[in-house]
């Protein structure tokens, strides 16, 4: 497992250097993997089972993401992807009970600008850590 998430470390510091459509490749890879290796582990679900099969038919990949047992999985959307394929897989995973958001990869996470603005029981919480 951290064999591959040193690869994939490295390929997506590639990718922000100078992207190229082999990187997408490499990274499809080390998602199926991970995947495999995740279930091999059993930290895998029917539902994740049933995402991987629906976005594979597509020839998409998808894995696991989170503490596993069913509850989120993430699919890579390569760039070349067109608009109606992309809807039309997040239609077929909403058609079989999922949630479907897209987001970037690389972009700012939550962050707080000013602790000010945060509520007296929130800010108390956060001076415990």
């Amino acid at each position: 497992m951290d064999a591959i998430s040193l690869a994939c470390e490295r390929v997506l510091g590639e990718m922000a250097a100078a992207p190229a459509p082999e990187h997408y490749l490499v990274l499809e890879e080390l998602i199926d993997m991970n995947q495999h290796h995740l279930n091999a582990l059993g930290v895998g679900h029917t539902s994740l089972d049933q995402l991987c099969q629906l976005t594979m038919a597509r020839g998409l990949h998808s894995k696991l993401t989170g503490a596993g047992g069913g509850g989120c999985g993430i699919t890579l959307l390569r760039p070349d992807l067109e608009g109606p394929e992309v809807e039309a897989t997040k239609q077929a995973l909403t058609d079989c009970g999922f949630d479907c958001w897209e987001t970037s990869i690389g972009a700012p996470g939550v962050s707080i600008h000013s602790a000010a603005s945060l509520d007296a029981p929130i800010r108390q919480a956060l001076d415990g850590l």
